[in-house]
């Protein structure tokens, strides 16, 4: 079953932390070819991630 919006975005936040399972890796990506929000969702949270990092480094 493919995740709906809010379970794809919580499992994209956790995915930050952690790996998550290849089956649910596999859904939350057909997920995302389907959704434009949660694609952006996931890009905004990889240019956060990056802009944390490079904050880091500072």
């Amino acid at each position: 079953m493919i995740p709906h919006c809010r379970d794809t975005q919580f499992l994209l936040s956790q995915a930050q932390d952690s790996n998550l399972s290849p089956l649910t890796r596999i859904r939350v990506r057909i997920h995302l070819w389907t959704c434009t929000a949660c694609t952006r969702f996931s890009q905004q949270l990889a240019f956060m991630r990056k802009a944390m990092e490079q904050l880091g480094k500072d």
